[in-house]
């Protein structure tokens, strides 16, 4: 029989360490804090003094009756709650507010268990309570004694479901929870009072929910709830038609958040509270995506197109991130692995922070995205300045996206969060479209890159059914655009790739069919869209020709583009609908690269053990007297470095 004292199997703490091959995970946590850059938040699993007093309509946990969850269960799911769920992304409650779990509801216990089920040896025998947790919420709602804690044991389902792929049902989590919050005003900033105690906590569970809804929400919808109405107020593309009821009616502050500062000061955010802001704009980024994939498409160049607003926000809250968040600033890659254990609640959300910030620029300037888009719109045919533009900043993120996985699988940071897994495979679809660059070096570097989002994501395969399909989407990409089913991307250097149109826009938009059963009988079940053989087929044909020297051009001012010629065929015989990309040499410039941007790691003595020194070895060798490519020159350039 389980006890308090039960402890978790070395094995089960190892599950999720994100570590390069056959790395060894040492679970000892007694890192130094720097005494200059210090972070307060050590969780330590035992039974706090100060015990939150339960209240009068809220049953407490019975051992015995019903089959509930004893102490043991309900001991180590909040010990794993803390060890892999705790502010990434969801920040419900602190270890205070939950450490006495005899004073736990029915409902949050069991949702605790249902969430950190996965990370136990007793996933198949914990997995129970997830029933045991829909069941006790509908039976508050029923008997009108809806408590904070039930309010929160859906967003903990909410975001369970999202991790199994089970995204109809996460949803339906989602909206019961802001129909609560609704109902109770936690939506309305007048409803909070300072002199409530609960107060932070409260706030905790709305943003909570915002942040759900910013990174899987639905986007399409007459009912689905509109971005612009969480836009922040510093925003500068906020709408002069939002009317004085609307402006009144303001969402409640953002929780206090001091980790990270030195010195607690109330106008500088905390790091949770910029990834919500970063993710405000990532929900907007996901409607533009969403609205790129219905054809619904507008130069992009235009000021008053979704590009230009959605980059002007991201902008904003770029500029409003305090300068110790910052990239130089907290100097991640110098920090011990025992140090990031014992503030993991720092630094797995200043990774998110991080993923969200390149993963809007890759994105917003996704070269599949403007390849798409020429076909149904002839201005984006003829070469131009944006071309050029988006295609660089689009390989920058996506390198820098790699970057941070590098960073994190070397020091050992467990992330569960299905979007580190969904922008990995982003990333590894922009380095899959650079691997038949002209440039060898630049080839080389994006078929290392694409083989290293490929390991990240399938990190997440053991916890996540949703990454797993994921992944076997994103393998059956790379089989397509090779061309055959036996492709060692490690060496894969081919001339041109086949690019799969649904699975690229499956990939993009995190569609998944995970398998997990919905809560809906056949005649409200909503039937998924079968691809009938041609959409199922369709491909881009990317064709580059090599040229036998690269060197920067200035000849054209910088301005030149790839001349792209598109076009659609189908053989009689049923092969694949292709859409043909053939860029024509160019004697001077690498026409698939941009040839001006400076190499954007500041320092390649940073990564020194991570498998890839050869590689940065040979980025860091410099070109001939005439000019130098980003990724081949010695440019000791901090580009974005500051962020």
């Amino acid at each position: 029989m389980q006890t308090e004292k039960d402890t978790l199997p070395r094995g089960e703490a190892r599950l999720l360490q994100l570590r390069p091959f056959k790395a060894i995970v040492r679970l000892s946590a007694g890192g130094a804090h720097n005494e200059n850059w210090s972070i307060t938040q050590e969780v330590t699993f035992k039974p706090v003094e100060k015990q939150t007093p339960p209240s009068a309509q809220q049953p407490l946990i019975d051992v015995t009756a019903n089959g509930g969850p004893g102490p043991a269960d309900v001991g180590l799911g909040i010990r794993l709650y803390f060890e892999y769920c705790h502010r990434q992304p969801i920040w419900c409650f602190e270890y205070e507010d939950v450490g006495d779990f005899t004073q736990l509801s029915k409902e949050l216990a069991c949702s605790i268990l249902a969430l950190t089920a996965r990370f136990s040896p007793m996933r198949e025998r914990l997995e129970k309570y997830n029933s045991d947790a829909k069941r006790l919420i509908m039976l508050r709602i029923a008997s009108s004694t809806v408590e904070v804690s039930t309010i929160e044991s859906l967003c903990l389902l909410a975001y369970s479901s999202f991790i199994d792929g089970n995204v109809s049902l996460g949803q339906f989590h989602l909206g019961l929870a802001f129909q609560l919050c609704r109902s109770a005003m936690l939506d309305v900033e007048a409803s909070y009072s300072d002199k409530d105690p609960a107060t932070q906590r409260k706030r905790k569970l709305f943003w909570s929910l915002q942040v759900l809804e910013q990174y899987y929400g639905k986007q399409t919808g007459l009912l689905s709830l509109p971005t612009e109405i969480l836009r922040p107020s510093y925003a500068s593309s906020v709408s002069r038609d939002i009317s004085r009821a609307e402006t009144e009616n303001k969402p409640p502050p953002l929780p206090r958040d001091d980790l990270g500062h030195s010195r607690p000061t109330p106008d500088e955010p905390g790091v949770w509270n910029t990834s919500v802001h970063l993710g405000w704009v990532w929900s907007r980024v996901r409607k533009y995506v969403s609205d790129c994939a219905q054809n619904i498409f507008n130069e992009p160049w235009r000021r008053d197109s979704m590009y230009s607003s959605v980059l002007s926000d991201f902008m904003d809250a770029e500029n409003r991130i305090p300068m110790c968040h910052r990239y130089d600033t907290v100097k991640f890659y110098e920090r011990k692995v025992d140090e990031l254990k014992i503030n993991r609640g720092y630094w797995t959300t200043w990774l998110k922070e991080q993923f969200t910030y390149h993963a809007i620029q890759t994105v917003l300037n996704h070269p599949f995205l403007y390849i798409i888009g020429a076909q149904h719109n002839s201005n984006l045919a003829i070469p131009n300045t944006f071309w050029r533009r988006s295609s660089e900043l689009a390989l920058i993120h996506s390198t820098w996206i790699v970057r941070l996985i590098d960073m994190a699988v070397d020091k050992q940071v467990q992330l569960i969060d299905p979007f580190f897994g969904h922008i990995a495979a982003i990333a590894a679809t922009v380095h899959l479209y650079y691997c038949c660059a002209a440039a060898a070096k630049l080839k080389h570097k994006s078929n290392t890159d694409f083989a290293k989002c490929r390991r990240f994501l399938k990190c997440f395969i053991p916890f996540s059914p949703a990454c797993a399909a994921l992944d076997k989407n994103l393998d059956k990409m790379a089989r397509i655009a090779s061309g055959s089913d036996s492709v060692d991307v490690e060496d894969w250097m081919p001339s041109r790739i086949y690019l799969s149109v649904p699975l690229m826009w499956d990939i993009l938009q995190f569609t998944c069919v995970s398998g997990s059963p919905g809560i809906f009988t056949n005649d409200l079940a909503h039937a998924p869209h079968h691809r009938d053989a041609m959409e199922e087929n369709c491909v881009l044909e990317i064709v580059v020709a090599t040229s036998p020297e690269i060197n920067i051009n200035t000849a054209d001012g910088g301005q030149e583009a790839p001349t792209v010629s598109y076009k659609a065929s189908v053989s009689p015989g049923g092969n694949p609908t292709h859409s043909l990309i053939n860029t024509e040499p160019v004697p001077l410039a690498d026409n698939l690269t941009m040839n001006t941007t400076p190499w954007l790691y500041e320092d390649s003595s940073q990564f020194t053990g991570l498998g890839d020194i050869d590689l940065l070895d040979a980025q860091s060798e410099g070109g001939d007297e005439n000019g130098m490519i980003w990724w081949e020159g010695d440019v000791n350039n901090s580009l974005f470095s500051h962020f």
